[in-house]
């Protein structure tokens, strides 16, 4: 069986200031995060916004992987839920904080009148302060939480008697939410941390091309593929004379830009066109080969099958319109001679 590309496990040291710097990102996005959920109480809206949220924190974990040359998929998964509990974590902070801050805002008309000296705003803010420690001190963040699950959400309009969500179901939410949080923060640093690399030039293969897609003529040709035992077999397929057909073998090929003697790295894909009951054009991809170890000389060779295979179509393409040319050139003689006679 021929090679395919597997993460060496190595990362750089660079990793680690990266992820700390990564965790006061995801803080950032966290604050954002409650603003947003606090100005836009509506929990379909909410979920959108969990979800963007998600993807956030993935594109910030995937960050961190690709500039820290990280090939090691626990790196990549550790990566991923630490800042997910990061934002989590930090998400709660600041909702807490809010609602100190709403709490202090509804009694401080009532507390600054019970004071009898004449304050200035230096005093104003210490007595607000004062009080704010107070209900910190009688409201912790764990009672809040509590209150939060009480609370619950309302589903439908204000004022129009909505279905309550309290209690247990505000859990669910929660786990719902972080569930959602983990699997964008995880999946997709770990997808790019079996991304494949160059370990002689330290180096993403991140230049990706869609070679050829080859026409699928024969059942016989997707067996080959997956069966093949070689990258040589993979290249040896029959190139059809025609392109018209429902399903392809897509070969890609990832490489390091401007390293076309190196070695490249080669992913096939079965591509299957079909219209639904509606109509509706319908696409499903299979993955058959991915990431097999493609030398510069079979790169090569894979360029120029697909250059004959352009040429064959063409050469096709070519026939088809003589054909239709010499029909209809036949056709109008035919009419001319009924005319004549």
């Amino acid at each position: 069986m021929f090679d395919t590309y597997q993460p060496s496990g190595k990362f750089r040291t660079l990793t680690i200031p990266l992820i700390l710097i990564g965790m006061l990102i995801a803080t950032a996005l966290a604050y954002v995060y409650h603003l947003l959920l606090e100005w836009i109480p509506l929990i379909y809206v909410n979920f959108l916004i969990t979800l963007f949220s998600g993807i956030g924190l993935g594109m910030i974990a995937t960050w961190i992987v690709n500039m820290g040359h990280a090939r090691n998929r626990m790196i990549a998964i550790a990566i991923g839920v630490l800042l997910a509990l990061t934002a989590l974590s930090a998400k709660y902070y600041f909702q807490y904080q809010t609602f100190l801050n709403q709490v202090v805002a509804a009694e401080k008309e009532d507390f600054l009148e019970k004071s009898d000296a004449v304050l200035d705003e230096e005093q104003r803010e210490q007595l607000l302060n004062d009080l704010r420690d107070v209900i910190r001190g009688q409201v912790g963040i764990a009672d809040y939480l509590k209150l939060r699950v009480d609370q619950g959400w309302n589903l439908g309009r204000r004022g129009n008697g909505g279905m309550p969500l309290t209690g247990i179901f505000v859990y669910l939410i929660w786990l719902i939410e972080a569930a959602i949080l983990l699997y964008y923060a995880v999946t997709m640093p770990l997808s790019a941390a079996g991304e494949p690399y160059s370990e002689k030039l330290n180096e993403w293969a991140s230049e990706e091309e869609g070679v050829m897609n080859l026409p699928i003529t024969d059942g016989e040709m997707v067996a080959q593929i997956q069966s093949a035992q070689s990258v040589d077999d993979l290249l040896s397929l029959p190139i059809p004379k025609t392109d018209e057909s429902t399903k392809f073998a897509a070969y890609r090929v990832n490489s390091i830009e401007g390293q076309e003697l190196e070695d490249a790295y080669l992913s096939v894909d079965l591509i299957e066109f079909s219209v639904n009951s509606k109509g509706e054009q319908e696409t499903e991809t299979t993955p058959l080969v991915k990431y097999a170890i493609l030398t510069s000389g079979q790169r090569a060779q894979l360029l120029e099958n697909a250059d004959l295979m352009k040429e064959a179509f063409a050469a096709y393409r070519e026939s088809i319109e003589a054909e239709s040319v010499a029909e209809n050139q036949a056709e109008e003689d035919a009419q001319s001679d009924e005319h004549i006679s």
